[in-house]
């Protein structure tokens, strides 16, 4: 009976169970639990162990094999007992990954007076198997079944294989030119198995060669041919495909070796362009091979992938999740960065990604300890995965080549195509004219991940358990046919990765050859619609992706350098030039207008709607996965950093200073449907709160653009919203996984949101005595590694405390104040007299806001207001802002805009001291030709965004300020 428990479903409440998992339990609870009995007469053939249980499991594999195995089949085998053998370890493999924790925790019943811990585990070998695991199989009766089943599923596959294989001898000798007489050596699955234990399997013969038996249809594979065949007499240079015989439910295609360890990338780019015509998916770098003659796909199975089947509220047709779907990006062509929420680390799986023999998946894996005894262990492998971003110039250079090549590459084809679109869309409506595709409903590692849940000790041994288990692969599917999950369930305890397919010109989803489910549009209908809308525009915005996937695992530059762009990279400074002008007015304020509007123009051009049309519209830009580095192409949330509510911010701003309808219209959407959210409490609204409590990666920051927005265009009603909203969030002591003290994820910040939000609101004392707690602990941890600067070091803590100082004078406040201080001038002000990103040796000065002296004159002047630090204080980082490089990149965060509105910002109390350098940057890194130019021409990551602290909304934000500064909107000052 299974029941809602909080330790199996700790994502959903019970009305979230009785609405989601409820309706599978009758069929879940009907699933077999394929009652296997113990092992009569086992082989007792004691070898050598490779590892852990490996004769127990190899006698598992052999007694379901002799009585599985067909010996009719024999004759067409080479070397019996060696086919017999290989095929055994590979059974005895595949038992071990399913019964390994069931071992490790039944070897624990046998008393310590059997011997040492080796001892112990030679007795319990031995016992399972001369006992034919009798209490091993009634202990463990769910796994012992599973595995069973799924092992004569294998062996009934490599049955169907060799029979198959010898029914089309004839055919395959004249296609593939393999002698009739040349009889089988060995079978390779490869990859996941689907449908009884079918897998992908490469077959070897005593003559050398080698093909590839499909157990599903290769129609894809082979209207791909076909298709390529008739693009090859009007496209140059000629493009690849594998040969195939197609026989309905199977099929069998040439096998391919990789040739070619010089990638490329300009095929490839071509490749990408093809597969983003065809609704490609999934085409990563398991699917595709590089040959001498370029990259080859060898799975097409999931070509004109159709929209994600949903139930309720329809998908709408300018979704920015529907357009990244069918990207380029979508193609899995380009990198791909996949990461994890649970874990650090990712792993690029993109078929043109950067991956070397060390790389590893961010997802979890087993790991033996102490493996032949009785003290062993089954823990997740400790993954060495170097989580940083590169700033290694020479890989940087490497990866701008790539993407360039690919770039000229896709341009290349796209145009070719574009020219004779009617011809390649007839060509395509030919080749793939009742061709079957796979349809794919959740990622493969989801699976993957649920199946390794199943077979864990608990589940192992209480079918309620794994019933349950099972029916969590709803809460990936929460807005999908039911149907569709419970077929998954069904396929998942069968062992297999659920496998779902489509016709190209129908709507009907197919499981188990059974209709389960209809998707909105054909395959071809998408496709069809794709093409008819298709514009030179498509080509500019899917070379905008490219550079993203590209660039997502560089480090952003931070670096100095004067107007020689020497913080640039070779690339990007190569391909920046200064835009001829002449073109706008020639007044400065007619100018500043023409390039807001040009700002302004942008962000409107390239607004997505979000997954549904009652939703704040967004966009599509750089996004980080989980928190992980890494910037990859993704739909913009509602975080104030880059997510969608700071370009709207930028789009009202615009709006004000232009008087342009338009801007404004799109920016009261974003936030008057933001409003709603949180003033109806919608369902959308436990989606937004789980973005969490930081001020630019969460929710506070929302409320703080709802405010500033308020204020831009007068709706008064948004600030209420927002105001009233602050109790939605959770106590911000109570906050875990995050640092407190941190300007973008952390509480601290948060708290001064409010404070500038808020009128009258004041934390209570216990409250104050609890943040000076965390403080002095945090000052107490010796923690050698944490900065000086604004975004998550001392300058944080020094402005917290100088802004709630502000409000809320006391004592302990000013002393903790003044304490930051001393640790900053002591430990982090270099022998020259600057302020030093990190303690110790390494002398790295920065002008940044987020982790240069920026940010710290920002702290040191909110002390100085609350007449905490006297002025020289703040005057003494204006003076070490005068005498070194400054960043010359237009953007907030860590470029030069963030470098003028600090002093800006400062310059209210002192204008003599910062009027030269602002003068300078006024006229150099932040004018607006600057501005411009680097933005349109640049081909970095910020360029590319339409975020507000690294993008163009952070640039248009400050254009509009600069020409109205009645504009206080500011996040870098919180003012507004």
């Amino acid at each position: 009976m299974i029941t809602y428990m909080k330790k199996l479903y700790p994502e959903l409440t019970h009305s979230d169970f009785e609405e989601y998992i409820a309706p599978l339990l009758d069929s879940v609870s009907c699933l077999p639990v394929y009652c296997s009995d113990h092992i009569k007469n086992a082989e007792l053939n004691v070898n050598q162990e490779l590892y852990p249980y490996h004769n127990p499991c190899m006698i598992i594999a052999r007694n379901i094999w002799d009585s599985v195995w067909n010996i009719e089949l024999n004759k067409y085998i080479f070397d019996l007992q060696a086919f017999r053998k290989n095929s055994c370890e590979i059974l005895s493999q595949l038992a071990f990954s399913y019964l390994i924790r069931c071992f490790a925790e039944h070897i624990k019943t046998i008393p310590s007076h059997y011997g040492s811990p080796e001892d112990i585990y030679k007795y319990y070998t031995h016992d399972l198997m001369s006992s034919g695991f009798r209490e091993f199989s009634s202990t463990y009766a769910v796994a012992w079944g599973r595995c069973n089943n799924l092992l004569k599923n294998k062996v009934n596959a490599i049955k169907d294989a060799v029979r198959l294989t010898q029914e089309h001898r004839s055919e395959l000798e004249t296609e593939f030119d393999i002698s009739h007489a040349s009889l089988i050596v060995s079978l390779k699955a490869d990859g996941d198995t689907h449908n009884n234990g079918s897998a992908v399997t490469i077959i070897t013969f005593k003559c050398g060669k080698k093909i590839v038996l499909k157990p599903r249809s290769v129609s894809g594979e082979l209207a791909y041919a076909n298709l390529v065949h008739e693009l090859n007499n009007f496209i140059h240079p000629k493009m690849l495909a594998l040969r195939v015989i197609d026989y309905g439910n199977y099929g069998f295609t040439s096998f391919i070796e990789t040739e070619n360890k010089e990638s490329d990338m300009l095929q490839a780019g071509r490749l990408a362009c093809l597969m983003y015509f065809l609704n490609a998916t999934d085409m990563h770098y398991s699917n595709i091979l590089w040959t001498n003659e370029g990259p080859l796909p060898i799975d097409l199975e999931t070509l004109f992938h159709p929209a994600r089947v949903r139930k309720g509220i329809p998908e709408s047709k300018k979704s920015a999740y529907r357009a990244l779907e069918t990207s380029v990006y979508g193609t899995g062509v380009l990198p791909i960065i996949l990461s994890s929420k649970t874990n650090s680390g990712s792993v690029d799986v993109g078929f043109t990604g950067t991956r070397d023999e060390n790389s590893e998946s961010p997802f979890k894996i087993f790991n033996i300890i102490n493996g032949f005894s009785s003290n062993i262990k089954v823990v997740w492998k400790k993954q060495n995965i170097d989580n940083k971003l590169s700033r290694d110039k020479e890989l940087e250079s490497f990866v701008y080549a790539r993407c360039d090549q690919i770039i000229d590459g896709f341009a290349d084809l796209f145009k070719q195509i574009f020219r004779q679109k009617d011809r390649f869309v007839r060509a395509v409506l030919e080749s793939f004219c009742n061709c079957k595709f796979r349809y794919i409903h959740n990622m493969t590692y989801r699976y993957e991940q649920l199946l390794r849940c199943l077979v864990d000790a608990e589940p192992s041994r209480n079918i309620d358990i794994a019933h349950a288990l099972l029916t969590r692969i709803g809460i990936l599917s929460t807005s999908s046919d039911p149907n569709i999950t419970i077929s998954e369930c069904r396929q998942l305890w069968n062992g297999d990765v659920p496998y779902f397919s489509i016709k190209f010109d129908n709507t009907e989803l197919f499981s188990e050859d059974k209709i389960i489910s209809k998707v909105a549009l054909s395959p071809k209908s998408e496709f069809l619609s794709k093409m008819e809308s298709l514009t030179e525009r498509d080509l500019t915005k899917q070379i905008e992706l490219i550079r993203l996937a590209f660039l997502a695992k560089l480090e952003d530059p931070h670096a100095e350098g004067k107007l020689d762009f020497e913080e640039m990279s070779d690339f990007e400074s190569k391909n920046f030039q200064m835009e001829d002008l002449s073109t706008f007015s020639n007044t400065p304020t007619s100018n500043l207008k023409e390039i807001i509007r040009w700002f302004s123009n942008s962000l409107i051009e390239s607004i997505f709607d979000d997954r549904y049309n009652h939703l704040p519209k967004t966009w599509i830009g750089p996004v980080v996965r989980f928190g992980n580095p890494g910037w990859t192409p993704g739909v913009l949330g509602y975080d104030l950093y880059a997510g969608r509510v700071g370009s709207a911010l930028a789009l009202a701003a615009a709006g004000r200073v232009l008087s342009d309808e338009k801007a404004i219209e799109v920016a009261s959407e974003v936030f008057e449907r933001s409003a709603q959210i949180l003033e109806s409490k919608t369902f959308e609204l436990r989606n937004v709160l789980m973005s969490g409590i930081g001020a630019f990666s969460g929710v506070s920051g929302l409320l703080w653009a709802l405010c500033a927005a308020s204020d831009i265009t007068g709706n008064k009603r948004w600030r209420e919203i927002a105001v009233n909203s602050w109790s939605l969030l959770p106590n911000p002591f109570t906050v875990k996984d995050t640092e407190f003290f941190d300007m973008i994820m952390g509480p601290s910040a948060s708290i001064i949101m409010r404070y500038r939000t808020q009128p009258g609101w004041i934390l209570d004392q216990d409250a104050i005595n609890q943040c000076v707690s965390l403080a002095y602990t945090k000052i107490n941890s010796n923690n050698f590694k944490m900065t000086s600067g604004l975004a998550h070091g001392f300058a944080h803590m020094l402005w917290f405390f100088a802004s709630v100082a502000q409000r809320q004078t006391s004592r302990e406040i000013e002393e903790l104040i003044l304490e930051i201080d001393s640790i900053i001038r002591n430990k982090y002000t270099n022998d020259d007299g600057f302020i030093q990103l990190y303690c110790g040796g390494i002398n790295k000065v920065s002008s940044s806001w987020c982790n240069g002296l920026s940010g710290l004159l920002i702290a040191y002047y909110e002390a100085y207001k609350a007449n905490c630090l006297p002025q020289e204080s703040v005057i003494n980082i204006i003076n070490q802002l005068k005498l070194i490089p400054l960043s010359c990149i237009p953007i907030i965060c860590h470029g030069s805009l963030g470098i003028v509105e600090a002093l800006q910002y400062v310059g209210e109390s002192f204008p003599n001291q910062t009027s030269e350098i602002l003068s300078k940057l006024k006229t150099n890194f932040c004018s607006p030709e600057y501005i411009f130019n680097y933005f349109k021409n640049g081909k970095g990551r910020y360029p590319l965004s339409p975020g507000l602290m690294a993008g163009k909304a952070g640039a248009l934000l400050h254009l509009c300020r600069s020409l109205d500064p009645t504009i206080k909107a500011s996040p870098l000052t919180l003012g507004n």
